[in-house]
């Protein structure tokens, strides 16, 4: 049972570093579809892999902002360092 909820918030972290919100939807259906395949309790199971997947992709968009964020600023230092080697 813990399997879904584990594999969910991974899987949502990794969403949310690529997509925007509405990848979501199909994620979510995968999921059902999964744990049906699989014949777990489906509320229980059902429930915590999609809230663990949607605070993984919480998760994941805060990551990407902060790593843009940390990634612009390494470039406009670089840029900036290269202008005063000149």
């Amino acid at each position: 049972m813990m399997i879904f909820p584990i594999i969910g918030s991974i899987a949502g972290i990794l969403l949310g570093l690529r997509f925007k919100v509405f990848i979501l939807v199909p994620a979510i259906l995968i999921a059902a579809g999964a744990i049906v395949a699989a014949g777990h309790d489906l509320v229980v199971t059902f429930l915590a892999t999609v809230a663990l997947l949607q605070i993984g992709y919480l998760v994941g968009c805060v990551a990407r902002v902060y790593a843009n964020a940390y990634l612009q600023y390494r470039t406009a230092l670089r840029h900036h360092r290269l202008d005063l080697s000149r």
